[in-house]
């Protein structure tokens, strides 16, 4: 098991990701927490219309943004989805959009703390 396993964040995942630049993480931190609420909030809305080319964009979209920012709880979340939404199978999908919730919410708290920034350098060099 890797050292950030149990941490909705790893920072070191994400500056590697972004090449060290604290600035753009920060930006990159501020428009996640704000945009997503709104991206569970739309694939809800989607899988209750049972349109599944949407779910599965929007599931692919919040994998992204999960990867670049070190949230692999998160991340492996909405590959699931994604996988189940391409292959039509989106019987369980409410469970699947349950674990994007919870893995959302643990997100969004790490990033809520404002000493997350305090932790950059010291996960970055361990």
């Amino acid at each position: 098991m890797d050292r950030a396993a149990g941490r909705p964040v790893d920072l070191a995942v994400a500056m590697r990701w972004l090449g060290g630049d604290r600035h753009l993480l920060s930006e990159l931190v501020s428009i996640f927490v704000d945009d997503g609420p709104k991206r569970l909030q739309a694939i809800r809305a989607a899988l209750t219309a049972s349109d599944v080319r949407q779910v599965e964009h929007v599931a692919h979209s919040l994998k992204g943004s999960a990867a670049i920012l070190g949230a692999t709880g998160l991340q492996t979340a909405a590959v699931a989805l994604e996988d189940a939404a391409h292959d039509g199978h989106t019987e369980n999908g409410s469970d699947l959009v349950a674990q994007i919730a919870q893995e959302l919410d643990r997100v969004m708290a790490f990033f809520a703390d404002p000493t997350w920034t305090d932790r950059i350098d010291l996960e970055a060099t361990t």
